[in-house]
Parts: structure tokens; sequence; C-alpha cells
């Protein structure tokens, strides 16, 4: 039959050959291939193929999961209780929603995982797959109508990836690198909530092009900031707001300041809490109309900045650590895996070319698992720094 650009695709995997069946006896696999399955696929215009077969150079594995996680179709064969055969319906249950048929020779022992799903028997007398083959064609053209999910755990596992990555990290850890060049100066990725980190000087705020700090109870840095750095009553209460108090002080009037900026304050409560001096507020986003927040250009500048500040102007302050958040990459919509090498390695740079710098510890906070793989990433493929212990 011809087959046009648009025909549907559907993905064979079984064993080839004759191999032993779970009664010992000799299963000739190529004669199922093609004359239990290739018929009742092609006359519903799906262009087939199995592992074998394909033409592709390059690694048969990609090639294969390729076709296993686009391919419209996939029929499985379960009967000899191939490892492979296995893992590669786990792949295709976990990647496809529908159209994976799973099919067994008669007489088969089904596995227990597989014991709530539909199978197709074949018999084992070649000569008699008539039944076999129609059942084949109706699961499919059920299947194409109705496009409802058959595999046991599509649905499940696009909500578990979607939040994985984005899950809060509770638990306190520090992974730490030292530069090449200056072996004492330090490099440092920590995550859980930064306010269970004690001693680290300054701490970065990752703020708009306005420094309007968020409001106290918004899931935010700059929130958490402003709440715990503000005088308290005994109920909690805020009576002095004294970190965004002094911030729009600083601006005399301002409604906004440069891109990359960085304004500093005290860290009013910090200061006893948490042993926090100052705050620098770095304008990491922008407000664009009809938008929201973005992250600005050249977010890297930021860091430049900061550092930098900290050496021309707070020298003598005792100021030595400071605590970078992946600015940009919250309400900004900036990728934070494009983002965390840019930051990583402008403060890997900033040390490098100011050997003399008073800062001898850089962190970055990771805030959940996403931000911990981009900042590892980046200290992994950053040439200029190596791991501690």
């Amino acid at each position: 039959m011809s087959l046009s650009v648009n025909t549907k695709k559907c993905f064979v995997v079984m064993p080839f050959g004759e191999k032993a069946g779970p009664d010992g006896s000799l299963i000739d696999f190529d004669n199922v291939y093609r004359d239990v399955i290739r018929e009742p696929v092609e006359s519903l215009g799906f262009k087939v193929v199995r592992a074998d077969e394909i033409e592709r150079p390059g690694s048969i594995h990609s090639d294969m999961f390729r076709h296993i996680a686009m391919d419209d179709l996939a029929i499985v064969d379960i009967t000899t209780g191939n490892p492979n055969v296995l893992y590669e319906l786990g792949v295709r249950h976990a990647l496809r929603p529908s159209l994976t048929i799973i099919i067994k020779r008669r007489g088969t022992k089904i596995p227990f995982n597989f014991a709530g799903e539909r199978v197709i028997d074949y018999p084992s007398v070649r000569g008699s797959y008539a039944d076999s083959r129609e059942e084949i064609r109706r699961y499919i053209e059920n299947g194409l109508k109705k496009s409802e999910t058959d595999s046991p755990i599509f649905n499940f596992l696009q909500d578990a990836r979607k939040d994985w990555k984005r899950e809060r990290i509770t638990s306190r850890d520090e992974y730490r690198y030292r530069t090449v060049s200056s072996p004492k100066k330090k490099i440092s990725v920590i995550t859980g909530d930064i306010r269970d980190w004690r001693g680290i000087d300054v701490w970065v705020n990752s703020e708009n092009t306005n420094m309007q700090m968020a409001r106290f109870f918004d899931r935010s840095l700059s929130a958490m900031i402003r709440y715990e750095g503000a005088v308290k009553d005994a109920s909690d209460e805020v009576v002095e707001d004294t970190i965004a108090g002094e911030l729009t002080a600083l601006l005399g009037g301002r409604e906004t300041v440069t891109a990359g900026a960085v304004y500093v304050t005290g860290s009013g409560a910090l200061a006893a809490t948490r042993g926090v001096k100052k705050i620098f507020h770095a304008a990491s986003t922008q407000g664009v109309p009809g938008s929201g927040y973005q992250m600005i250009q050249n977010v890297e500048r930021c860091v430049t900045a900061s550092m930098r500040r900290i050496d021309e102007q707070f020298a003598d302050a005792g100021l030595r650590s400071i605590v970078f958040p992946m600015m940009g990459t919250g309400e900004g919509g900036g990728d934070v895996y494009a983002t965390a090498p840019r930051l990583i390695q402008t403060a890997v740079a900033y040390l490098a070319f100011n050997p003399d710098s008073v800062v001898e510890k850089v962190y970055f906070s990771a805030w959940n698992r996403r931000d911990l793989e981009a900042c590892l990433n980046a200290l992994t493929d950053a040439v200029e720094v190596e791991p501690i212990g």
C-alpha cells in the first residue's frame, strides 16, 4: 500500500526469531509478527516497524526509544517475560497515555503487575490467528475513536513529573566548592528555608526596578525579608516596616531605578535573629505592562554589582559572605537552567579577577529541586572550581 507522510506509525516491541516459551516449546516470533500483528495494523493505515527493521544510522537505542515515545500505536508481546520487553512497555506507559496494546501467547501466565490490564491472546497453532487479528483491529479502532487513556500510570506520572522539580526542599544542605585560583574563596549551594541559615552577612533580595518589596505574606524572598526584618509585637503583628521603609527613603521619590542597580539597607530584625548585617536589593526584574515582571537582560550584572559594593563601600564593615537567590527565575520567568550558570560563573570570575576581595564565601540558594539541579550542573561545568570533600 502507498503511504503518505502523514501515515500513522506503530512500533512493535517483541522478541525476534525463535525463542522458548514459558512451557519450553519454541515460538517463532517472526511468524507472530507477520501473521498476527502486521495485517490488522496495516489495514488501518499504520506503518509498522519493529526494532530490527529500524534503518536509520546511529544508536539503535535512541531510535527505539524515539519510536516508543512518539509512535501513535505500540504493540507489546509479553509472552516470554523478556526484561527488555517489559522495560520498554514501562517506558511506553510512562510517556504515552493511550494506544498501547499488550498481547501474549494463549496459556501464558500474566505477570502480577499486569493482572488488571487488558491483554489480547493469540493461539499457539499457526493458521488460526483470525480471531486475534480481529481483536487487535477492534482495539485500535475503538482507541482511535475514544482517545481513552490505557496506560495505568501515565496520569499519575504527569502530575509527579510536573511537581517533583518544583517541590520545595526542606532539608538544610550545603554543597561546597572552592575556586582553583584562590582556594580560600568558597562557592556553595545551600538548600532549605533560608531562614534556617545563620551567619551569612549579606542577603541579596531579588527585587524589581520599582524597588517595591512584596507584601508580607506573598510567596517570595522579598516578602519573607520584609516580614522577618520588621519589628513585630507579641502577636507577631508588624508595628514597624523596617527594611521596606529604609528602602523607600533611599529611593528619594524615584519610581524606578536602573536595571541591575543594587540598593543597600540594614537588615532590621534579621540582624538579631539570623546574624544578617545588610540586605542588598538587586533590580533583577522589570515590569512590562500587561505581562507582569520579566527578568532583566544580563541579570548577572546584579552579582558583580553586589560583590563590588562590598569591596568598594563596605570593605571595613566585616562583610565576608553573601547569598544570592536564583534571580529573575521566579516571577521574572527566567529559565533557571540558563540563568544559574551565568550567575555562578560571574561570581567565580569576580573572585578570580579580584583575589584581594574581602568576600570569602559566596552562597547560592536553591529553593527547589529544579534550582539545585541547575546550580550543581553549573558548578560541575565550571572549570575554575572544584568540590570540597
